[in-house]
């Protein structure tokens, strides 16, 4: 069996494993870096969502340079350094395919594992943010629209002015108590999701990165670093942290 390995192919593959390239930056130093969840019913009562936008933009900032270096070294690699790679694939021995096959093959099969257990995950958060949008049309829908039925604009009675107050201390308090079922108590909804899904980043995620990359880059003579498959897990960590702080209101009603 002789395996054929173009210039074409081999910057494919390369521009594939962007994320390989050894970083400086600790990715433990960047999980200790995500703060801790909002406590806060409203967006403006902390710094929660800006935080995470920028560690994110830091963390993609670094994947994003990975990138570009490994772009640049497929770029400068020389005609003997292509021909070299290709004369040893083309001179495998059939053990050495067979064993090459074996490993993809389980490769494979661990892919799929870990894309199963992935997905539950996404679908469980999917159902969360649904049964929250639900909720809150549920029970605030109806405070809205008897608030959008009193009289407005210049002149308006002071009855109509004091029962929109209210409303809108009913409108904030039944709104903090979805946020305490979603956001803010100990066994809040999300709260206790993110932890299960931080847990499965780092016990089956940040492995099966470096499973995948060792086995890619492995093809070329080379180890990944480590910190590479940890900060592709914490940038899948840190978005869905800034899209559960998006759904809090930013300030009060009223």
């Amino acid at each position: 069996m002789k395996n054929i390995f173009t210039l074409s192919s081999l910057k494919t593959a390369l521009f594939s494993l962007f994320l390989l390239v050894t970083i400086t930056a600790n990715a433990q130093d960047y999980w200790d870096k995500i703060p801790a969840f909002t406590t806060q019913y409203y967006g403006e009562k902390d710094d929660f969502g800006n935080k995470i936008h920028l560690l994110r933009s830091e963390v993609r900032e670094k994947l994003e340079k990975s990138k570009q270096a490994v772009e640049e070294k497929a770029s400068k690699m020389t005609q003997a350094e292509r021909m070299a790679y290709a004369t040893k694939l083309q001179n495998m021995s059939p053990d050495e395919i067979k064993k090459m096959q074996q490993e993809m093959m389980e490769l494979t099969q661990v892919q799929t594992e870990f894309q199963q257990k992935s997905l539950e995950f996404d679908t469980q958060f999917n159902q969360l943010e649904s049964d929250f949008r639900a909720e809150f049309g549920k029970r605030l829908g109806p405070i809205t629209q008897e608030y959008q039925k009193l009289p407005d604009g210049e002149g308006t009675p002071q009855w109509a002015i004091k029962k929109g107050e209210e409303l809108m201390v009913a409108y904030n308090k039944e709104y903090e108590s979805i946020c305490d079922r979603y956001f803010t108590s100990p066994d809040a909804k999300f709260r206790v999701w993110l932890k299960d899904f931080n847990a499965f980043l780092i016990q089956y995620e940040v492995p099966f990165n470096q499973k995948m990359l060792n086995s890619q880059y492995g093809q070329f003579g080379l180890t990944p670093d480590a910190s590479v498959g940890s900060l592709m897990a914490i940038d899948r960590y840190l978005e869905k942290c800034a899209s559960i702080s998006g759904l809090r209101r930013p300030y009060p009603q009223g």
